[in-house]
């Protein structure tokens, strides 16, 4: 009887506690539901200022109305009525600095209450902000159009084009160097000649995209009409795209504008530019040799040294150190005066490729140079750089694929082994990487779009080139490292590069 008693009371005293603590659980939980309304309508008004800054930021720099456009894209992005919300203030503001476009996109709402109400508090203020900046860039398109790309080069050619309809005619700046063989500057058309390249020309402008009249191109046709060619020599082609940027920036004498170099390839350096009889770095042997060394810029021997393999190979086979040889002195499409740089983008030779190998000839040259015999027998060791000072025997080669493959240490006294041609090519296309990215006053970033498709590439000259290693140099610009192995793929890999290039910051 007495237990009864005892466990009546018990329940009565709980009764009474959950009476007395109702109010208040009620209150929590409404205030929880609330909150949780709120959140909601945040998360959703925050999507929509992110979405009208960076879609109005696409736009920034141009004469589209961007004020008006992020309004549009708020509207559309936020609906009206959204979760019983009303009164959607926004304020958008644009500015511009030189080259740097900013747009700042703040909007507010009011978000009925439900149980916030029996406090008299009827409804909350919800608001959210971004911001977008855009800076105008300065762009050099490099593409390889190497034998290799055979056939690859429609696909080449159509993810390239929609590369550069990513960016702003008018107000970017696009320039593009092709190369093989030799390298050249495509567009803007230099004159007459690709002897214009290398001192002249206006370096990339915003008319990249204008419509094409007679006798001329824009960079978009130019891209269309691209045909493959042999050897690759991305070393001069690197370079020409650094002093295509340097001629803009003393143009333009605009340095705001973010300087970007895209360079594209699908497979490793097999050659580069040389000046042999340089009278501060001669790699001639001695003997019955006319200019040796050279004693004037009309005696020069200028010409594009590269590896060959000795009967079938392909892939590292074709640098093998006991099965390759030196190739020949061919002479380097800068200082051609017969054909245009349009003649040499789109010039078709033999059906398949076009011959970017030009021989050299000419008396200086032939009593020293075995030029028809494809071999650099006329050398007593291979240039210690090439024709514009990038370093062909750095020890960063121990980095390279190649190396790596058959641990054959570098010997600069071997110019007829096509093992140790391509380590000095891989030696001076990592030299002008990081001379270029040492420019503190140009300040440019190297994106590479790496095609594993024809039998790879070097990923780890391709990273260093664009700082992105595993221990990247904080001095430097970082770009960005993309690969792409089908047609497919290449497009994403250049639609990613002109996104990472174009990147606007919130």
């Amino acid at each position: 009887m007495t237990k009864g008693v005892g466990k009546r009371r018990s329940r009565g005293s709980a009764l009474i506690l959950y009476t007395v603590l109702l109010p208040t659980l009620l209150m929590f939980v409404g205030l929880a539901i609330d909150l949780s309304m709120l959140y909601v309508v945040q998360t959703r008004l925050s999507v929509a200022v992110d979405g009208a800054a960076l879609g109005a930021g696409r736009l920034l720099g141009t004469s589209a109305n961007t004020t008006e456009i992020a309004g549009e894209f708020l509207r559309a992005n936020y609906p009206t009525g959204f979760w019983g919300s009303y009164n959607l203030v926004p304020s958008i503001t644009y500015t511009t600095n030189a080259a740097l476009h900013t747009i700042a996109v703040s909007a507010s709402v009011q978000v009925p209450l439900l149980f916030l109400r029996i406090l008299r508090q009827q409804s909350c203020t919800v608001a959210a902000t971004a911001t977008a900046v855009r800076r105008d860039v300065r762009v050099v398109l490099v593409l390889d159009r190497s034998y290799s790309m055979v056939s690859q080069m429609g696909a080449l050619r159509s993810a390239a084009g929609n590369f550069v309809n990513m960016f702003n005619p008018g107000v970017d700046e696009l320039g593009l160097v092709v190369y093989s063989a030799s390298g050249f500057v495509a567009y803007p058309n230099p004159g007459s000649t690709p002897s214009a390249n290398y001192t002249g020309g206006p370096g990339p402008d915003v008319h990249f995209a204008d419509p094409v009249t007679a006798g001329s191109d824009n960079m978009l046709t130019t891209i269309a009409s691209l045909q493959v060619g042999t050897d690759t020599n991305t070393s001069e082609a690197l370079w020409l795209a650094y002093l295509e940027l340097k001629k803009a920036v003393a143009i333009d004498n605009d340095p705001t504008r973010a300087n970007v170099i895209v360079l594209f390839t699908d497979g490793v350096p097999n050659g580069f530019t040389g000046y042999l009889n340089d009278p501060s770095h001669n790699a001639l042997k001695s003997g019955n040799c006319y200019y040796n060394p050279s004693t004037a810029s009309s005696n020069r021997m200028i010409g594009m040294v590269a590896s060959a393999p000795t009967g079938y190979a392909s892939g590292l086979d074709y640098w093998d150190p006991n099965a390759s040889t030196g190739d020949g002195l061919y002479a380097p499409l800068i200082f051609n005066t017969a054909h245009s740089a349009k003649y040499w983008a789109s010039f078709k030779s033999g059906g398949s490729f076009v011959d970017d190998m030009t021989q050299v000839s000419g008396t200086p040259m032939t009593t020293c140079i075995n030029i028809g015999e494809k071999n650099l027998s006329g050398l007593r060791k291979i240039p210690s750089q090439d024709f514009y000072g990038n370093s062909t025997t750095s020890a960063a080669y121990t980095k390279s694929l190649l190396y790596n493959t058959y641990h054959v240490a570098y010997d600069a006294t071997k110019p007829n082994n096509g093992y140790q041609m391509e380590l000095a090519s891989w030696g001076a296309v990592d030299n002008a990487g990081q001379r270029i990215l040492s420019d503190s006053a140009m300040n440019i970033a190297i994106y590479t779009i790496g095609f594993t498709g024809n039998g790879g590439v070097d990923k780890e000259l391709l990273k260093r080139l664009s700082n992105v290693q595993d221990t990247p140099n904080s001095n430097y610009q970082t770009g960005l490292y993309v690969e792409a192995n089908d047609a497919q793929s290449l497009q994403r890999a250049f639609g990613q590069v002109a996104s990472e290039v174009l990147r606007l910051t919130k």
